[in-house]
């Protein structure tokens, strides 16, 4: 057992060394006199010289270090490489922890103060008094603000940062969504964090956008958005009235957007305008601001279009946007089919049509051919040599009892739209065209969009059919009338579709006695069947072996895959090879699943 360490009393402790400097000696040796208050006074004096001299010399110590005898340019570039690393990578509550870098010592904070760049980011949850302490550290460089707001952020330090106008090269303020809580966990919150209840607070940007300038030369990015739709929020009156001309990117998202006072700038190459309660603009005012953007590539536009009916008349002529790339359009189905009439786009812009509803505009399904002849002549003012008519590829996706989406990939589309790289993906469709799942008293304009496309589009090269979700159109009617005779229809897929529908055409083959090549049957060109999560009950795998055994020679399947399918196993599976030796492919999962047994309590 260790024995413990005498305890020194205080004469022992103020025993001198040989290191005890001659003035500290000199007050150990006073200890006891009567002069209390005065040697005191002494004694704080001389710990605040020793103090001082030990700081000067742990000082000295740290900037010795190898570390801090780099160049203050190539530390500060170990800085700026940290916070970039910090706020592109770390999780939002930490993004701004690179700072504790500039707490080490003397040296790399002298640095990093010295550091403008630094300084010139004001990101995420920054708080006000930040914001205040780090705007005049960034000088007169250009700076960024990229906020979470909620009730609590502190807007006049915003406004106080915004109102360097002629310095912000990207300004992003979004909603900070905050999980809704409990009473009981809210009323714990509130009593643990003083600003619980500022936070859950209505979201106001008004009065820090008011203090912007007139001008933003250096502005590149501009997003303002909340997180529902905000009906007494708007830009200021005169927001950036003598215009940002460097602008490139502009999302406004849920609040009135009074057209005259959205800043267009000639340099825009994306513009996301969306849900403005109020403030539709007339169809030739909108048609005159797209005129001035000859470089815009993306637009999306959301609930945001002209009420006014689209006539052809002088100053009414359609708008071609010839370096469009992605187009994305959300409202009702009229509105789209209106506004359509007033642009045109290049044969190779991606389209993205989301069809919102029912409400009490009701049943349109009359109006969606007008709509699909509106879709057609998108592109009809593009010289190029594809055609974009025919149909190579359609999937058919339909989720629960929200929407139904229809997408198209057209045949010999060009290169750059088919290989992959950053601007396009080879899988993404051409056309994407989404319907809400509607009552059956509201019509129903998916199906009466399906044979108006039929109509206007070319179906006969379709070559890939993709069912997914329960759909109607994977129905007996809609499948012999729309895709039973394709020609050239080589690939199938059901995945959790009920293809019930689909087994039955193909059971209805009857091989004629006279001349069997006479008689073709359904789905011609088929040769590729695949079948996704699928609950086969009864006698469906037999129906299956059956309709594919039973195909005439020269339309034989050869390529079938099975997965993720309940009521399936090996003895299935070999039922299957054994009756399709032809198969050139039989892909199967492995995964055996069957439904539970029904227990004795079931009985009685």
């Amino acid at each position: 057992m260790m024995a413990e360490k005498p305890f020194k009393t205080v004469s022992e402790a103020l025993a001198p060394t040989p290191f005890t400097l001659p003035a500290t000696r000199a007050l150990v040796e006073q200890y006891g006199t009567p002069f209390v208050l005065e040697y005191e006074n002494e004694l704080a004096s001389r710990i605040l010289e020793l103090e001082h001299d030990i700081l000067v010399l742990k000082t000295c110590r740290n900037s010795n270090r190898p570390v801090n005898r780099l160049p203050a340019e190539v530390l500060s570039h170990v800085f700026l490489v940290l916070s970039w690393t910090m706020q592109a990578e770390a999780s939002e509550d930490q993004k701004v922890f690179w700072i504790h870098a500039t707490h080490v010592c003397r040296h790399w904070r002298a640095v990093a103060l010295g550091c403008a760049a630094l300084w010139c980011d004001f990101a995420f949850d920054i708080r006000g008094a930040l914001m205040r302490t780090i705007l005049p550290r960034s000088k007169n460089l250009p700076i960024s603000v990229s906020l979470k707001c909620d009730g609590a952020t502190d807007t006049e330090a915003l406004g106080e940062v915004l109102s360097h106008t002629t310095r912000i090269r990207h300004l992003n303020l979004s909603p900070r969504v905050h999980p809704q809580l409990s009473w009981q966990s809210s009323f714990y919150l509130r009593l643990l964090d003083r600003d619980a209840n500022r936070k859950y607070n209505p979201l106001s940007y008004e009065f820090a956008l008011q203090s912007m300038g007139p001008s933003a030369p250096l502005l590149q990015t501009l997003s303002v958005s909340y997180a529902t739709l905000t009906d007494d929020e708007c830009l200021p009156k005169h927001f950036l009235k003598d215009g940002a001309p460097a602008l490139k990117y502009l999302k406004l998202k849920n609040f009135d957007l009074h057209w005259a006072r959205i800043p267009f700038s000639p340099a825009l190459t994306t513009l996301h305008l969306g849900q403005s309660i109020s403030a539709h603009p007339k169809f030739a005012e909108m048609l005159e601001s797209f005129r001035g953007l000859p470089l815009l590539e993306r637009l999306t536009l959301y609930e945001m279009f002209p009420e006014d009916e689209y006539l052809p008349i002088p100053g009414m002529e359609p708008v071609m946007f010839s370096n469009l790339k992605y187009l994305s359009l959300t409202d009702w189905g009229p509105m789209i089919g209106n506004f359509l009439l007033g642009i045109r786009v290049p044969k190779t812009a991606f389209i993205d049509l989301k069809f919102t509803g029912p409400s009490e505009e009701g049943d349109w399904s009359p109006e969606v051919d007008e709509c699909v002849q509106c879709i057609r002549s998108l592109w009809r003012d593009d010289p190029s040599e594809w055609v974009k008519d025919s149909i190579e590829s359609m999937s058919v996706v339909a989720v629960d009892d929200s929407h139904l989406t229809f997408t198209f990939r057209f045949l010999d589309a060009p290169v750059p739209l088919t290989k992959n790289h950053r601007d396009c993906d080879m899988f993404k469709p051409h056309l994407a065209v989404r319907f809400p799942l509607s009552p059956a008293s509201l019509g129903n304009p998916e199906l009466e969009f399906l044979v108006s496309f039929k109509q206007h589009f070319n179906l006969l090269t379709l070559s890939s059919l993709y069912f997914t979700g329960m759909s109607q159109l994977a129905r007996y009617a809609v499948l012999m009338d729309t895709f039973a005779h394709l020609p050239v229809l080589e690939t199938i897929r059901f995945s959790k579709c009920d293809m019930r529908d689909f087994l039955a055409i193909l059971d209805d083959y009857e091989p004629s006695t006279t001349n069997a090549s006479l008689a073709e049957p359904s789905f011609p060109a088929l040769i590729c069947l695949e079948i996704d999560a699928q609950h086969f009950e009864g006698n469906t795998i037999d129906t299956i072996v059956r309709v594919l055994e039973g195909r005439p020679e020269g339309h034989q399947v050869s390529s079938l895959s099975i997965a993720n399918c309940i009521n399936i196993d090996e003895k299935d599976v070999e039922k299957i090879k054994e009756a399709l030796p032809n198969l050139y492919t039989f892909l199967w999962d492995k995964k055996v699943t069957k439904d539970k047994p029904p227990s004795n309590l079931e009985h009685y």
